[in-house]
This record gives structure tokens, C-alpha cells and sequence, in this order.
């Protein structure tokens, strides 16, 4: 057994005591995780670095993080539910409980409206990355001989202003500080977009350190120039650091902690959960595929750690978790986890003749539940989970696979009241963000996951776009339409959205040593759900939003000129713009009858439970409301 101790740190009533139905009162336990792993294991091997780990008398590498348990005192949970957290946040709470932000900044393990509990799912968060703000996982350093490591870090910035300063953390803290030779090798280039080729600037022109009224003041995570850095323009940075963490520890801390929390060392009042599942969104979406694609839902002795994993999306990617100098809060910087494979099934890459899928390791496979929103396929790469390379043919799903889009739905999950502003980071994006909630969707994967690993019945059939059915097009086709209807006066350029692309890493990449930046060479195909005469999507799980459409919902949302670069899409958003001759086809009443009959189609074929089937008409009533006031 991998985790050698455990530290309890608080172990209290959960939420006040509440009673969470014939599942009863949960207990909460914070601690801490103390592993140690055989850096010559076999099941450990596939680990960067681990080699180089320091060990102590017994030859083992310890490392040490972050748990939250929230578990039934008087009966054994039905399942455990491992989520791996975002950037050090717990995510379940918000995603499945529907806790409100205001709750969880009071408590981030506030119960919400108690739906886990209240299907008897103990959760258990895991801190695993190592430069996480919240919870964490403190990792060695890889030395040779006896030495710290020097190499390459890179940097992907995308400002939303004009500015003399940029910060190099991605999407967190910086992972990795500049060394005090960096400035002399350290390389900077720009492009418009990720498409085109990356221009060097000049080494005098830029130097570490943050420009404040007019003068450069100390900074070893941030770059500054006097000459400025232009709204929109995509900086990519390279430079050396001193100290190797091994990052990909934290794929084994995860992997450990599921085996743990199964067996009879429980630390829950009661017995241990008979199924473990994990869970993920976005970032940890991502952990989650590379955790497949290195075997490691499989336990030390090759039992099973996980029953089912559910990668939420995702998209087609892996991501920054098992190289040297990784940055796993990284995102769209073309690095080992942007590399062919990315469907389950084995392939042949058309463009580069390498035969491998997600699941190398074919044997005792989990079941897997791979959710994803429209804008994961708008992004470029989400639709390679399930089509060749050449974008010729369809790949099917694996029998313990389903793949399901959640039609006209974002990154972000609804956002209401309307609003163009991105509250994460104060920017505007060109329409009022998309307002369609996907959780019932989610809420009813969940279960049926977990029913699929209890073996009481199989889930619905993956539903997706598909070349075969003519429902999946390159993005261009969907602009030409909404350019088309004469409606929308600002659209992206297609030719500068992102994609995925083959890249040249270096001759020691297949190691997890990289260069920097990456040489992109030919791209893969970037397709997703084509639409109808309403412009909303065609294929997937069509929520009342667009089955009954008063407006068009979309996975992408321009870019806002005012923050540069508005010929892309802004991360992580859609939008919703209501439509007068859509809302004009129904009276209230006659529209709600409608969302209806769609609420009670979708608990029929089992995509929404139904204890949610109410607040999907809840939710039409809201979009009704707000069609009355916000249309085009």
C-alpha cells in the first residue's frame, strides 16, 4: 500500500448535522497523505523522472499531500467519489451540489443542495499538483548526481490590454522562477494568433522584472519591456530555471489515495465504499486522460483503483503532468500532453503514421463517461476523441466508453443574469455569455455512471456529431451560416482559431525532456456540431434551450476588441442571443407545455433524473424572462 500514514488534521460533523435523507448525517476529515513509492516499480515506471527522485533507507520516494473526506456516519457510502481538484479547488460542491458562489466563499465544502449526499456518494478531494494554491501535493526534486536540474520552462500569454508587464503564471501561480543566468538565454516571441509563426524579439528590448510608473522594479515572475506588450497578441516565453520537480508524483498520488480510500483502512466511521470513481473538469478532465494513457487507474498490485472515471470537459487532450519542468495549470501550450493519441480506440495518425490509443493498457479498462460542452469541440481538439486524424471516418466509442455533447452549452456552465462581462477575469467578450445550464446532464451522467459500474444497467449511447451523419463540419461551415443570416455583425476568423497540430518536442520528448517552443507542423482536423435553420446545434443532447429555442446558444464568443484580438474566441465562453421571431412562435404557457414534453423525452432516454425535471422548466422560465428583456 502506497500511503504509509495518515495525518487527521480535523475530523467534525458535516454541515452542522444536517440529515441528507436515508443516508443520514455525514462526518468531515481534513488531513494529510503520506506516500511512498518503489522508483523502480514497474507500475511506477511510466513516471518522468522518478528515477532521479531522492529515496531514503528503505530505497522508496516519499511525497505528501491535501485530503478532504465528506462520508455517512451510520452507513457505508454506495460510492466514492474521487474528484481531483482545479488548480487546488474543490469542484464538486459547485458542479454536482449547485452550491452558490456566496456559499462556498463562507465554506468550499458547503453542502449545496446536497445531491451526492443524498444518493449516498462520500467525497473524497486529493491534492495532487505541486504548485497549487489550495490543495496541494509537496513533491521531491529530481537531481543528478546529487545535483539540481537546470532546463527549459515555457510560457504562453495572451494579455487582454495593452501593458509594459506580463505575469508568468499559467493560469496560477508561476510553477518555476527564473535563474540567475535566465536572462542571458531566456528567448521571447510573439504572433497574432497560434496558427501563425513565431516572431523573436530583439533580447534587449524585454528583461525580467515589472514595469511600475515608468521604471522596472525586481520581479522573478514577471517580464516587462518599454516599448509595451499589444491587447491580443500571443507571447510565448522561454527560459531556465534551476529545480526539477517531479511533477507526474501527483498521477500516483491519485492513484494511491483511490486505492487507500477502498480498502479496509477506511478512516470513515464506516466500512469502505464497494466502487470508486473519479471525476475531473477541464484542467483535471485532463489528469484524468493521461491517468488512462499511462495505466494508471490500475493499483500497485494490478487490482483496480478505479471503477469508473468521468473526464468533464476535456476535449481530446492530455496535459502538462508528466514531463520535465511541467506546468499543469497550463493551458493550449503545445507541449507532450497536445500529442496524438487522443480517441480510446487504436489508431493510425494519418500524419505521422504512429498506431496507439488513449487506453494502451487494454486490459480491466474502467468505465469511462467523457462529457464535453460545444466550446471544447470550438476549441479544435474535442472531436478527436472520436474521429480519425484525417477527419475521413468515425472512430467508435470502446465498449466501456460514452461520449456525450452537451449541445449549445459552454465551458463555463450558464451564466445568469445576462452579462458580456467574464466575472473570472473582468474582461468583456463581444455577446451576452451564454445562459444554458448543463448541469441536469451532468448530474444524470453521474448516476448513470455509477449504476453502468454496479452493473445494474448500461447508459444511454454516446451521442455526439458524427461524419457518417453529416453532423460534423469544420468550423468555417458554421460561421458562413451565422454570417449568412445577416444577424451577427461580429464573427471569428476561422483561420485564426486554435487547433491542434503535430509538434517536434525534441529527440528526448518520448522521455518527457522537451524543447521549447515546440515546432508545429501540419494540423488536425477542427470540426464540430453543425446547426439548423436556428443556428443552434444539431447533434448531441439538445436541452429545451435548443429544442425549443427562443434565441441561439453557441459554444463560442468572439473575442471583444477592446481586449485585443477579436478575430478569435474568448476562452472558456459561449453566448446566448435571444430572438424575437424565436420567441414570438410561442405564448408562455404554450412554451412551457413544450419544454415539458423535452423535459419528460430526456428523462425517458435517461439524460436527465427525474428529480431534475422540474428545474429544467424552472430554468425555461428563467430564458423566457430573459428573452423578454435581452433579444436581438
Amino acid at each position: 500500500m502506497a500511503v504509509v500514514a495518515v495525518e487527521i488534521h480535523r475530523e467534525t460533523s458535516y454541515a452542522g448535522g444536517r440529515d441528507f435523507g436515508e443516508f443520514g448525517p455525514f462526518e468531515r476529515i481534513d488531513g494529510r497523505l503520506h506516500y511512498a513509492v518503489d522508483p523502480h516499480g514497474k507500475e511506477n515506471a511510466c513516471i518522468v523522472d522518478i528515477g532521479l527522485a531522492p529515496t531514503e533507507s528503505d530505497g522508496l520516494v516519499r511525497f505528501s499531500g491535501d485530503f478532504t473526506l465528506v462520508t455517512p456516519i451510520r452507513r457505508p457510502p454506495r460510492c466514492l467519489l474521487l474528484e481531483v481538484p482545479n488548480r487546488g479547488n474543490r469542484l464538486s460542491f459547485r458542479i454536482f451540489n449547485q452550491a452558490n458562489p456566496q456559499e462556498l466563499l463562507a465554506d468550499p465544502c458547503s453542502p449545496g443542495d446536497g445531491f451526492l449526499f443524498r444518493h449516498g456518494i462520500a467525497l473524497l478531494s486529493v491534492g495532487w499538483q505541486f504548485d497549487a494554491a489550495g490543495m496541494r501535493l509537496k513533491v521531491p526534486e529530481a537531481l543528478e548526481s546529487g545535483r539540481s536540474i537546470v532546463g527549459e520552462v515555457v510560457c504562453q500569454i495572451q494579455p487582454s490590454k495593452n501593458t509594459n508587464s506580463l505575469f508568468l503564471g499559467q493560469l496560477g501561480p508561476a510553477s518555476y522562477r527564473p535563474n540567475e543566468n535566465a536572462q542571458s538565454v531566456a528567448r521571447l516571441f510573439e504572433r497574432p494568433n497560434t496558427n501563425k509563426d513565431q516572431c523573436a524579439w530583439n533580447c534587449s528590448d524585454w528583461e525580467f522584472g515589472r514595469w511600475v510608473e515608468g521604471e522596472v522594479q525586481a520581479s522573478d515572475d514577471h517580464i516587462c519591456s518599454p516599448k509595451g506588450f499589444t491587447a491580443g497578441t500571443v507571447y510565448t516565453l522561454v527560459y531556465n530555471t534551476t529545480g526539477a520537480p517531479i511533477v507526474g508524483l501527483g498521477l500516483l498520488a491519485l492513484r494511491d489515495a483511490a486505492s487507500y480510500f477502498r480498502s479496509d483502512k477506511y478512516p470513515g466511521s464506516t466500512s469502505p465504499p464497494p466502487v470508486v470513481i473519479g471525476f475531473g473538469a477541464s484542467q483535471t478532465g485532463r489528469v484524468l486522460r493521461h491517468m488512462l494513457y499511462e495505466g494508471l487507474w490500475k493499483s500497485e498490485d494490478g487490482g483496480p483503483a478505479f471503477d469508473g472515471l468521468m473526464p468533464h470537459i476535456a476535449g481530446g487532450q492530455r496535459g502538462d503532468f508528466n514531463h520535465r519542468f511541467a506546468q499543469p495549470s497550463s493551458i493550449g501550450v503545445p507541449a507532450c500532453g497536445q500529442t496524438f493519441p487522443f480517441a480510446g480506440r487504436t489508431t493510425t495518425d494519418s500524419l505521422t503514421g504512429i498506431t496507439e490509443g488513449l487506453y494502451r493498457d487494454r486490459k480491466n479498462v474502467p468505465k469511462v463517461m467523457i462529457t464535453n460542452t460545444s466550446w471544447e469541440y470550438w476549441r479544435g481538439d474535442a472531436a478527436l476523441s472520436h474521429i480519425s486524424t484525417d477527419g475521413m471516418c468515425d472512430v467508435d466509442p470502446l465498449p466501456n466508453e460514452r461520449i456525450y455533447l452537451f449541445a449549445g452549452t459552454h465551458h463555463i456552465n450558464s451564466v445568469l443574469p445576462v452579462t458580456n462581462r467574464f466575472a473570472l477575469t473582468g474582461d468583456q467578450v463581444r455577446y451576452p455569455m451564454n445562459t444554458v445550464s448543463y448541469s441536469p446532464l451532468l448530474r444524470a451522467s453521474l448516476m448513470n455512471l455509477i449504476e453502468w459500474v454496479e452493473g445494474n444497467s448500461s447508459p444511454p449511447p454516446s451521442r455526439i456529431p458524427s461524419i457518417a451523419e453529416g453532423t460534423l463540419v469544420p468550423r468555417d461551415v458554421v460561421i458562413e451560416k451565422f454570417a449568412q443570416s445577416g444577424r451577427f455583425e461580429y464573427l471569428p476568423d476561422p483561420n485564426a482559431l486554435t487547433q491542434l497540430s503535430v509538434l517536434n518536442l525534441g529527440p528526448r520528448s518520448k522521455k518527457g525532456i522537451c524543447q521549447f517552443p515546440a515546432i508545429q507542423g501540419r494540423s488536425y482536423p477542427a470540426v464540430v456540431s453543425d446547426v439548423g435553420d436556428d443556428l443552434n446545434e444539431l447533434a448531441g443532447i439538445r436541452l429545451p434551450d435548443l429544442a425549443v429555442p427562443l434565441g441561439v446558444h453557441t459554444g463560442w464568443n468572439p473575442r471583444h476588441s477592446a481586449h485585443g484580438a477579436p478575430d478569435q474566441i474568448a476562452q472558456f465562453v459561449g453566448f446566448s442571443v435571444f430572438n424575437k421571431g424565436l420567441a414570438g412562435r410561442y405564448s408562455k404557457s404554450g412554451y412551457l407545455r413544450a419544454v415539458q414534453a423535452v423535459a419528460s423525452q430526456l428523462v425517458e432516454e435517461r439524460f436527465v433524473l427525474d428529480e431534475d425535471r422540474e428545474s429544467l422548466v424552472q430554468a425555461a422560465e428563467a430564458r423566457h424572462a430573459a428573452a423578454r428583456t435581452h433579444v436581438d
